[in-house]
């Protein structure tokens, strides 16, 4: 299936590694033009060799910014735009802030975690809407979490920081559906990252387990039986950002095995 990708250009933040890299290699192989952005350079630097190397020369550029600030979202986005003139695909993904209970967390502690996964995703969308908007094409997608529908122990700033990005996201899609930009959110559940195996070994802290107990639990949660590949979430990133997907919009769609419980 041809996703109508080739010549597109697209910003994945978080790229250097896990879902975002994942997101940014079926991109590029699907064509597009990629920008990946993450903060450590030298990861960024094997990223783009990694990438590289299954795509054609100059179709992959690397920026080292920190898109949880504002200078770093310009940064990306001032990159991206000079390279190929036009950013017609953002992929807002950003790792999670540190864990707690929302009893014992601080104001300062919550501004961090929307700064993080809020303000992150505004500050860069903000940028890419005027030239989406001048061509009537645009995709966003933002990464977030399967914890906004079935809340987590111990992840209160990030539950909630990143139902906020959902919520912004669903009036962003009905501001400008009708001009050919359509917004959605992917929540991934039990991916093979290393971000799970944090939230693993810090909730075995937390109910005082061991970790491959904590991990085998968690399985047991998930009616496939198995953790999800971040491939399986890139695809479906690359998909949502293709021109075939040009009637969905303002959702946010589960990657889980079955782990949801909800019917809604």
């Amino acid at each position: 299936m041809d996703l109508g990708l080739a010549g597109k250009v697209a910003i994945v933040g978080g790229a250097s590694k896990g879902i975002g890299f994942a997101a940014a290699h079926a991109l590029a192989a699907e064509g597009a033009r990629v920008a990946i952005v993450a903060r450590n350079a030298a990861e960024v630097a094997d990223a783009i060799k990694r990438i590289g190397n299954a795509t054609e020369p100059g179709r992959v550029l690397g920026v080292a910014a920190d898109l949880g600030t504002g200078a770093g979202a310009e940064s990306a986005f001032a990159e991206a735009s000079r390279r190929w003139g036009a950013v017609d695909i953002v992929v807002n993904n950003l790792g999670g802030p540190p864990p707690g209970q929302p009893s014992a967390i601080t104001d300062e502690q919550w501004l961090a975690a929307f700064n993080l996964n809020f303000f992150s995703a505004v500050r860069l969308n903000r940028l890419a809407l005027p030239g989406m908007r001048q061509r009537k094409f645009g995709r966003i997608v933002t990464v977030l979490s399967l914890a906004i529908k079935q809340p987590e122990d111990n992840l209160a700033t990030s539950t909630v920081a990143r139902t906020a990005a959902a919520a912004y996201a669903k009036v962003l899609s009905t501001e400008v559906a009708a001009e050919g930009i359509t917004v959605n959110n992917v929540l991934p559940g039990s991916i093979a990252t290393g971000r799970l195996q944090a939230v693993a070994e810090m909730q075995a802290r937390f109910h005082n387990r061991d970790v491959s107990t904590a991990m085998q639990q968690r399985l047991e949660l998930i009616p496939a039986r198995r953790f999800g590949e971040p491939e399986e979430v890139g695809g479906l990133i690359a998909y949502l950002a293709s021109t075939r997907a040009g009637f969905i919009t303002g959702l946010s769609i589960p990657v889980d095995g079955g782990q949801l419980r909800s019917m809604f």
